[in-house]
């Protein structure tokens, strides 16, 4: 299933050549993008990869999408603007029935979101070791400071809901 068949960037541009992101993409192909069930979007750093997800995700209001602060920039939010001016073709479902919108809980993700969980889960590990290493010191059986290790993560899960 393809919830977005097409989008096309907006074609305006700025005077001031700086107003992000109406001129970062202004040279680059394609400015219609047609997804198929994977679609991947490739290119050197600063391309403009990321700049195109985060205005699909703007378009669609997305959790996660990232926005300007018109206080910084201006009074205007012109990422929004630019979003806005943006067009795009919902899919179909597998049954031919025509998308009528975007799912509710879709989501913007971010390469880094999953590179810090990563870290987090690889942090937690080498925290479990050293326990598990300081209770071995201690003269605790490493089966029973494992096991001590485990029984001590579901306790502090449960804790945390």
């Amino acid at each position: 299933m393809i919830y977005l068949k097409t989008f096309k960037l907006s074609n305006s541009k700025m005077k001031n050549y700086n107003i992000y992101p109406f001129n970062v993409l202004k040279d680059k192909e394609p400015d219609i993008f047609v997804f198929d069930n994977i679609t991947v979007l490739y290119g050197n750093n600063g391309s403009g990869k990321s700049t195109i997800l985060n205005i699909i995700a703007n378009k669609f209001n997305l959790k996660g999408k990232e926005i300007d602060n018109p206080e910084i920039i201006g009074k205007l939010n012109y990422f929004e603007e630019f979003a806005l001016e943006c067009q795009y073709q919902l899919g179909e479902f597998e049954n031919g029935k025509k998308v009528l919108k975007i799912p509710e809980k879709s989501r913007y993700i971010k390469s880094e979101e999953i590179l810090y969980e990563i870290r987090k889960i690889e942090q937690e590990n080498v925290l479990k070791e050293g326990y598990v290493a300081n209770l071995v010191r201690s003269g605790i059986e490493v089966e029973k400071a494992k096991q001590n290790v485990n029984t001590e993560n579901r306790t502090s899960s449960i804790r945390k809901i």
